[in-house]
């Protein structure tokens, strides 16, 4: 396992550095300093924005699946990120249908689907999350309060 992840290692780092080495003869002086543009925004987006936000959720979830089985909370964690993958699909499609030329395109009702989308997955992840926590109860035979340990 070791000789693999080594192997992988020193063949990812190849591959980043002839990307690295082809970009200055590949692109204009232009694109490079776009590109670099693009990269900071996104560091910025990813480290002052999705980290402070996920970490939050994280927290706020902990707290609340403190109450839940782990299947519950698996449920609850699975349902919140296919959530905003999804949202942030449809988030991009929307912007891109605010903008588009060519209407035909892109002619979905994006947001009544995503909120069709959301209403569908909280109603299941609900049904779920009670249909493992009722089975966890009747199995212990009791109300499930305070019997956690």
């Amino acid at each position: 396992m070791k000789i693999t992840r080594y192997v992988l290692g020193v063949a990812g780092a190849g591959l980043i550095g002839y990307g690295l080495l082809g970009l200055p003869t590949k692109l204009g002086p232009p694109q490079l300093f776009g590109l670099l543009v693009w990269l900071a925004v996104a560091v910025l987006l990813h480290d002052g924005v999705m980290v402070p936000i996920s970490t939050l959720a994280g927290a706020g979830l902990t707290r609340v699946g403190s109450r839940l089985r782990p299947a519950s909370v698996a449920v609850l964690r699975g349902a919140l990120m296919t959530g905003a993958v999804v949202t942030l699909i449809a988030g991009v499609l929307l912007k891109a249908q605010s903008v588009a030329r060519i209407l035909s395109a892109l002619d979905g009702d994006y947001a009544a689907n995503l909120l069709w989308f959301w209403a569908f997955l909280v109603t299941l992840a609900a049904i779920l999350i009670y249909g493992i926590e009722r089975a966890y109860r009747s199995e212990r035979g009791g109300s499930g309060r305070g019997e956690r340990q």
